[in-house]
C-alpha cells in the first residue's frame, strides 16, 4: 500500500515537472517569434543602395606553346583550343620513353588557378593543378597520378 502511494506521488511529480518544462519552452518560442516579427517590420525604405557595376572579366588567351620542366624533364604543352575559360591541347614529357597525352582543362580568371586532366587512358594518367603568374606567362603546380597518387612538380612558360 505504501508503495502505491509513493509510486503515485512520484508519477505526479514527473508529470508536473514535464508540464512546467513544456510551458516554459512554449513561452520562449512565443517571445522569439515576437522579436522576429518586430525586426522584420522595421522601415527599410530609407536605405538607398547604389547600383553595383560589375567589371567585365578579362579571360586571357591561353592558346600557344608552353615549355618548361615536368619532374625535371623537358616538357611542352600546346594549348590548341580555348572557349572562354575551358581549353584543350596536348602535352609532351621527355622521359626516356616520351609521354604524349591529350589534356582538357579550365581556368579561373579571378584566382588564376588552372587545372587540367589527361584524356588518354594510360598508366601515367593524372591531373594537373596549378596557378598562373600575375603576368599570365608562367604556369606552375603539381601533377597527381591517378593510379597511385604520386605527385610531381611542373613549371611551364608561355612562348
Amino acid at each position: 500500500m505504501k508503495r502505491r502511494i509513493i509510486f503515485k506521488f512520484f508519477f505526479a511529480a514527473i508529470i508536473l515537472f514535464a508540464l512546467s518544462v513544456f510551458l516554459a519552452c512554449e513561452k520562449k518560442i512565443e517571445q522569439k517569434e515576437e522579436v522576429k516579427s518586430e525586426s522584420i517590420s522595421e522601415d527599410t525604405t530609407s536605405v538607398v543602395s547604389e547600383p553595383v557595376v560589375e567589371e567585365p572579366i578579362n579571360i586571357p588567351d591561353l592558346k600557344g606553346k608552353w615549355t618548361g620542366v615536368f619532374d625535371s624533364r623537358p616538357t611542352t604543352l600546346n594549348i590548341t583550343e580555348q572557349t572562354d575559360s575551358s581549353f584543350s591541347g596536348k602535352i609532351t614529357i621527355n622521359y626516356r620513353q616520351v609521354i604524349y597525352q591529350e589534356v582538357k582543362g579550365s581556368f579561373s580568371p579571378t584566382t588564376l588557378k588552372m587545372n587540367m586532366t589527361d584524356q588518354l587512358h594510360s598508366r601515367y594518367e593524372g591531373s594537373y593543378s596549378g596557378k598562373l603568374s600575375k603576368d599570365l606567362n608562367t604556369y606552375s603546380g603539381t601533377f597527381t597520378m591517378k593510379v597511385d597518387g604520386k605527385k610531381f612538380s611542373f613549371n611551364l612558360i608561355k612562348q
